[in-house]
């Protein structure tokens, strides 16, 4: 069996490699407990703040024990979870305290409970004693070009210089500087664990060639622990270290940061593109074991010049033949992009991979520069959390700041302000049903109840920011993010280039196929007054089958090229987004809309009652910018023309356009030309995001009913890909019921 077959065994069949919790816990030297954070934190009393937590988190990497799987080629795991931890997270960087692993120390080593109670005693008070310490969740791209050129002796050397030029006037950011150097000490450990690791591994290597092999691993973790990389291998291992121990959230443009490392092997012979194949498919096997975020493929550099290449291709292949969910990758289309290049990716995803996504640089850049960004730093965006977009390596924000479950002030302003499911007041009185007298009025009453909810949650998200500032700190994504070296400033405190905070609209088109259905239906049409209507909802239309199909099949709905569906929804997506981008960060930055769907819309459909558009209780809400599941009944060119009319080039995005397709649409060369078409026509009209699966209804059924024949069906949820068999029932009805589209 081959490497890369093996690994992909590996990873489906098991978790990372861990040291056992006694290995791990108690010091073979010396028989005591260690907590290397807990214990480098409590002899750093005396300290400035910023230099007790860098120098705890520093001392958490150095004390890594990596597993080094069979077979690997790229090696790079922590090898123990603690019970206090400060490493990275894909979501922040922050104090964390994890008490199920200590109620399992307490099972396996009982002779060291009291240690156990003793360290979770000191958090627990510390934390509840310091709640603005604790960052927020936070989404991230990172700079990881800037150690792959400088390495970290490089990286050191800057870092003091600025350090000496800054300190002069500002004596005060002296210890900010220090616990950055600390925390490339800290990496620099971090490395050399795995090089000792390795060292071990081939030692232990039952096998001449693997003893080599590890050997060279070794050899090369030695070295990238202070200087940049050589040759393509190197380069490799130094960008998934670094991604592993800054949180392992979202690679980023992967192609465009490990390249000129590639160029550069291929013009000195020291790789082969069949080399490199290899190391890529490890790579993208890491990548998945960690669950990466968003990656970005093709696209341009920063003079608006194609930056598809020789990785783009290796990365594509990797993505086809290995059929892994993450990195959640999307291709950046431009109309310069390689015309290969793009047949490639459409062929690719006609193998039903549902990655990668395809996303507009034209719309993409134009609401990135609107809303304030240099235009080189537009063109180098990429792909972060479940399909965001970010200025790679310059941002600061969740991109997932508020989860807006947009169905939700339509109940408040049928409820006056009342939320039916929970029976809390959750918006402010806006009138009873019978109150409206017309349309205007009742539309009014909805519309102040979207902004009430849109505001407070952004007041609160900022105000937490706010409370953040010179409280907490992230030394390594401050490191790798352009401008807080040079400003002094942490990423917490507005030290990148850009501060951005978004909405996550999820469920829009539900709302407003339900305001057209409550115009038509009540105001215009008469079929029943508007509490009558509020009645049947909250019955859940229990006895009122006719009406409801009447609603659905009667009553316009988005998706369909109707002027009046697609007017209010195009109308709404804007007012909304408008509305939220009269909100500033607590740096200045703008705050944007998205509308991406993921789980949110089965999760959030659960926690909404019936709606006026003909949806019951707990079913989704719209999964994506386009069309509700199903409502969509006049083919793909009706579909694609209706999400156009959404506000593409004044959104930050992603506004998502999902399509499925069954396989015979896509299956020979004119489905996949016929792709390929699709792509370019709905770009260079203005549209904004696509997300693609290719699974036809009949086989998800058939999948639901023999599952083991089914293991490998791909299905793009929304921000993210799925093996359809391992999803819930809910959510595998959820993909079925959206429109299956012929090409």
């Amino acid at each position: 069996m081959d490497r890369i077959t093996f690994l992909r065994e590996q990873l489906a069949g098991k978790a990372s490699p861990e040291v056992s919790p006694e290995g791990w816990y108690l010091n073979e030297a010396t028989g005591s407990f260690r907590e290397p954070f807990h214990r480098s934190w409590c002899t750093g009393e005396t300290l400035d703040f910023r230099l007790r937590l860098s120098r705890a988190q520093a001392a958490e990497m150095a004390a890594a024990i990596p597993v080094i799987a069979p077979e690997e080629l790229l090696i790079g795991d922590w090898g123990y979870v603690p019970i206090v931890s400060g490493r990275a997270t894909p979501f922040g960087n922050g104090i964390r305290l994890n008490l199920e692993r200590a109620a399992e120390l307490r099972r396996r080593c009982p002779e060291h409970a009291a240690d156990v109670d003793d360290v979770v005693t000191y958090w627990q008070t510390w934390l509840a004693d310091n709640p603005n310490r604790q960052p927020l969740t936070c989404h991230a791209a990172l700079a990881y070009n800037r150690v792959l050129e400088l390495g970290l002796d490089g990286l050191r050397q800057y870092v003091t210089a600025w350090r000496a030029r800054n300190t002069v006037d500002a004596p005060h950011r002296t210890p900010w500087y220090d616990a950055l150097l600390i925390a490339i000490q800290g990496v620099s450990e971090f490395i050399n664990a795995h090089a000792q690791a390795a060292t071990g591994a081939a030692d232990k290597a039952r096998t001449k060639a693997r003893r080599a092999e590890l050997g060279e691993v070794a050899d090369i973790c030695s070295r990238l622990a202070y200087a940049s990389p050589r040759t393509f291998h190197e380069a490799v291992q130094l960008f998934y270290l670094l991604f592993l121990v800054c949180g392992h959230d979202s690679p980023g443009p992967v192609d465009r940061m490990l390249y000129p490392a590639l160029k550069r092997g291929l013009a000195e012979g020291t790789t082969s593109l069949e080399e490199a194949q290899e190391l890529v498919d490890c790579l993208w096997l890491k990548l998945a074991g960690k669950t990466a975020y968003g990656a970005t493929l093709g696209g341009q550099w920063r003079d608006g010049t194609d930056a598809a290449n020789e990785l783009s291709d290796l990365c594509l292949e990797s993505i086809r033949r290995l059929r892994l969910l993450s990195p959640r990758t999307a291709v950046r289309w431009h109309p310069g992009l390689s015309s290969d290049f793009l047949d490639r990716t459409c062929a690719v995803i006609a193998e039903g991979t549902s990655l990668p996504a395809l996303v507009n640089d034209n719309a993409i850049i134009t609401a990135a520069v609107e809303r304030g960004m240099r235009l080189e730093d537009a063109r180098d965006y990429t792909f972060v959390g479940c399909g965001q977009t970010y200025p790679h390596g310059r941002g600061h924000g969740n991109y997932e700041d508020v989860i807006l479950n947009a169905a939700k002030p339509l109940e408040l302003a049928l409820h006056d302000g009342i939320d039916p499911v929970t029976g809390e007041q959750a918006g402010p009185a806006t009138g009873t049903p019978d109150t409206f007298r017309t349309y205007q009025e009742f539309e009014s009453a909805y519309q102040t109840q979207m902004d009430t909810v849109v505001s407070t949650q952004i007041e609160a998200i900022n105000a937490r920011r706010k409370a953040s500032v010179g409280q907490t700190f992230d030394f390594l994504r401050s490191l790798l993010s352009m401008s807080c070296i040079e400003r002094g400033l942490d990423w917490h405190e507005g030290g990148t280039d850009y501060s951005e905070g978004m909405v996550d609209a999820v469920g829009l088109t539900t709302t407003t196929d339900s305001l057209l259905a409550i115009r038509m239906g009540v105001f215009e049409q008469q079929l029943l007054d508007l509490p009558a209507l509020v009645t049947i909802l909250d019955a859940n239309w229990d006895g009122e089958e006719a009406l409801r199909q009447h609603v659905l099949r009667q009553i316009p709905k988005f998706g369909n090229e109707n002027p009046e569906a697609d007017d209010i929804l195009a109308a709404e997506a804007h007012r909304v987004n408008e509305h939220i981008k009269t909100h500033r960060t607590c740096f200045g930055g703008p705050w944007g809309m998205d509308i991406i769907g993921w789980s949110g819309a089965v999760l959030l459909g659960r926690q909404t009652g019936a709606t006026p558009d003909g949806r019951r209780h707990g079913e989704p809400l719209a999964d994506c910018a386009g069309p509700a599941q199903g409502r969509n009944t006049q083919g793909l060119t009706a579909t694609i023309n209706s999400a156009l009319r959404l506000p593409h080039h004044s959104s930050h995005g992603p506004l998502v356009l999902s399509l499925r397709f069954p396989e015979r649409a896509v299956q020979d060369a004119e489905g996949r030309k016929r792709l390929r078409a699709l792509v370019e026509s709905y770009f260079l009209r203005g549209g904004q995001q696509l997300q693609i699966s290719v699974a036809g209804t009949e086989e998800m059924k058939a999948a639901q009913e023999c599952p083991e024949d089914h293991r490998d069906l791909m299905v793009r949820v929304g921000g993210f890909s799925a093996y359809f068999v391992e999803l819930d029932a809910c959510w595998q009805d959820d993909m079925i019921t959206r429109s299956e589209m012929e090409s």
